[in-house]
């Protein structure tokens, strides 16, 4: 009775797992719609084709422009909180440079500031001197370029690039390398993997920061880290007079902390909303919240207060006159160029050609192709017609209208269409073999009368995270 069932139930497992062949219709169906190509005319227009120049607005266009989209230059609903802040630039004068320290810095450092000279080095194995050498004789000849050789191996570039190396890094090989000029193929010589033949692709020079070069750069390091051990030593005084009852403000009087208010609106990243824990801390914030420190990216420590919420608000159009002039502009050419491709449209449904604006001819395009220059509308405006039809495109910086000139269906028989047509059946079985199974567990579910309480099961992933 065991094995009927073990039998029986490794029948339906395969059955719902492995899931029904797709038909190859279906296959040979997405291969036309993805291999189908179209040649089209694509008619740009630009504000150089316009019959006259666009007007200069008044101040009156410009005022009843920003009335009319209030929506376009309303500020967000946003904060305003203060803060006290301590950060390590505004210690660094606190802290004592001295000579000696920065030359040792220097010294255990001398790798980064003085460099040798290194190479852009490849590096391919043969298994011995006559298949190197045969290999080397092919590429000088002329007969076999370097590449070729690679493929012969069955490995590709990345398979053999070394990288920078310096002189040390090649062993045996290294004093040949270094004397090639770039580029150049050498060997056979010695490597450790057996005979090999180097290609060398550049040159990078040796490089050497003097002490002097480097001092101001090795101050300003030592002196930014002094000020977070300083920072970091008063967190604890500083915790200690917020427990107190000292305020933001007594931060500031009394522990030498900065202290600002600021309106943080969605977005800013100015002064001391460019820090992330900043931001958070400060749109979490509550009125009834007592404010503790918190570190910053940079070493440093701030503390701050939610004062009010501000509601978002029309912006006065003095503060964005410049703006509301550029949105006037680019609505205006919108219009403009909307009336000549009405224009232009015509022309080519009468049968003709046009001559405002420019046209050019595509060709080959299939639905996953690129036009430079132009929406994903024009393509995908393109794809949706049959041949001759027109369209007009308009969208945010592009003005046009897309003809399709013919249309070449996918040829079924193509090489790449058997391995194509293949992947996409495979991919449509996988996708019914997941949906069989999915009803396969829902009926067997009901079957058994079981219940899963999903709100149960939440609870315990939270829990495991």
């Amino acid at each position: 009775a065991r094995v009927r069932s073990d039998l029986a139930r490794a029948l339906i497992q395969r059955a719902v797992a492995t899931g029904p062949d797709a038909p190859e219709a279906l296959g040979a169906a997405f291969y036309a719609y993805v291999a189908e190509r179209r040649d089209i005319t694509l008619v740009r227009l630009g504000e150089d084709d316009l019959v006259e120049p666009l007007p200069e607005p008044t101040d009156a266009d410009l005022r009843a422009h920003h009335a009319a989209n209030e929506a376009a230059y309303t500020r967000p609903a946003g904060r305003r909180i203060t803060y006290a802040a301590l950060l390590p630039e505004m210690l660094i004068d606190e802290v004592p440079v001295d000579e000696a320290t920065l030359r040792a810095a220097y010294d255990q450092r001398i790798n980064e500031f003085v460099q040798p000279e290194r190479r852009l080095v490849e590096r391919l194995v043969f298994p011995d001197e006559a298949a190197a050498e045969d290999a080397r004789n092919r590429v000088d000849a002329g007969t076999s370029a370097f590449e070729d050789i690679v493929a012969e191996r069955g490995l590709t570039l990345d398979d053999i690039d070394l990288g920078d190396v310096a002189l040390a890094d090649l062993g045996a090989a290294g004093a040949a390398v270094f004397a090639a000029e770039a580029p150049a193929v050498l060997g056979p010589l010695p490597s450790p993997l057996g005979p090999a033949l180097f290609r060398v692709n550049a040159v990078l020079a040796a490089q050497e920061v003097t002490f002097d070069e480097a001092r101001a750069d090795l101050m300003a390091e030592f002196a930014m880290d002094g000020a977070r051990r300083i920072v970091d030593d008063r967190i604890e005084a500083i915790e200690d007079l917020l427990a107190g009852g000292a305020t933001l403000e007594d931060l500031g009087a009394e522990a030498g902390l900065q202290v600002g208010t600021i309106e943080l609106f969605p977005g800013d990243s100015d002064g001391m909303a460019g820090y992330p824990a900043f931001r958070e801390r400060a749109q979490a914030a509550t009125a009834a919240d007592f404010p503790e420190v918190f570190q910053l990216s940079d070493g440093g420590i701030a503390a701050l207060r939610l004062d009010a919420e501000v509601p978002a608000a029309l912006i006065p159009f003095e503060e964005v006159a410049g703006r509301v002039a550029e949105d006037w502009r680019a609505a205006a050419l919108r219009t403009a160029l909307a009336d000549r491709a009405v224009a232009a449209e015509e022309a080519l449904r009468a049968g003709g050609e046009t001559t405002i604006g420019t046209a050019e001819t595509i060709a080959g395009l299939t639905r996953d192709g690129f036009i430079e220059g132009a929406p994903a509308a024009v393509l995908t405006r393109a794809f949706e017609m049959n041949e001759g039809g027109i369209a007009r495109i308009e969208t945010d910086g592009f003005t046009g209208i897309v003809r399709v000139d013919a249309i070449t269906p996918a040829d079924q028989d193509a090489p790449e269409a058997v391995l194509l047509k293949g992947a996409f059946a495979a991919q449509a079985g996988q996708s019914m073999a997941e949906d069989a199974f999915a009803l396969f567990a829902r009926a067997v579910e009901a079957r058994a009368e079981i219940r899963l309480d999903e709100g149960a099961i939440a609870a315990v992933h939270s829990q495991m995270q």
